[in-house]
């Protein structure tokens, strides 16, 4: 068998890459497949207990921190010298608190990523409340104040915004890495037809017949493949 040839894998025949069938059996060479969907392009649905379970750990990132910022507050700072600068930080504790949970909690699900964090926004609301009045002073006509309303609307607010930003960030940071496989692909595709003297229909082919080996692997690895398979029937 010359350099340019290979087996058919059901007969054991020498077959030229430019034959479509064996001559000796007529086993297809090159048979059509189903498009695969790659690993990488999975998308995973997002159940009912990965919802909670994200959810959850958003809103325990949420609470933690505007828990941890009015305690921290409280220890160092009495209430007559807490100032506006201390009332400010302490209105903005539930707003951070929640921008961070939103973000963690879009980070874990990739999907929904807004809804789910306005989703622990509003979990970290009560929690809010509740250091903020004391956990004692809470009343109805306290809750309906515009001033609770407000904050409350904020936080809600910073959690789509974690989401959102967690959105954005993820997107610029998936394009750097598919610009980056891209780019290896194309680069290896490059060596292969090199080695087929650039005959593209023949790269091609050993591409296909790789996808056939392992029908799970991803462009870049079937390419890869290719390369390896060639230089041992080569050298």
């Amino acid at each position: 068998m010359d350099d340019n040839t290979f087996e058919c894998p059901n007969c054991g025949s020498v077959v030229y890459p430019e034959l479509t069938r064996c001559p000796q059996c007529g086993q297809n060479m090159y048979p059509e497949e189903n498009t695969t969907t790659f690993p990488e392009e999975e998308t995973t649905t997002l159940t009912w207990g990965k919802i909670l379970g994200v959810v959850l750990i958003g809103w325990l990132v949420a609470a933690g921190i505007a828990t941890v910022i009015h305690f921290v507050v409280a220890e160092l700072v009495s209430p007559a010298q807490l100032g506006n600068i201390g009332k400010i930080i302490l209105l903005l504790a539930g707003p951070f608190g929640a921008l961070v949970g939103g973000y963690i909690c879009a980070g874990l699900a990739r999907q929904n990523v807004k809804i789910l964090g306005g989703l622990v926004g509003l979990l970290a609301l009560p929690v809010s409340v509740l250091l903020a009045t004391h956990w004692v002073r809470v009343k109805f006509t306290l809750l309906i104040h515009p001033w609770i309303l407000g904050v409350g609307f904020l936080i809600i607010i910073a959690g789509v915004c974690g989401g959102w930003i967690y959105e954005k960030t993820s997107q610029n940071l998936e394009w750097q890495e598919k610009w980056k496989v891209r780019g290896w692909e194309d680069l290896l595709y490059q060596d292969l037809l090199r080695k087929v003297r650039f005959n593209g229909s023949a790269a091609d082919r050993l591409i296909e017949y790789e996808r056939r080996q392992d029908p799970q692997a991803s462009r870049l690895k079937l390419i890869q493949n290719a390369i390896e398979r060639w230089e041992r029937d080569n050298h």
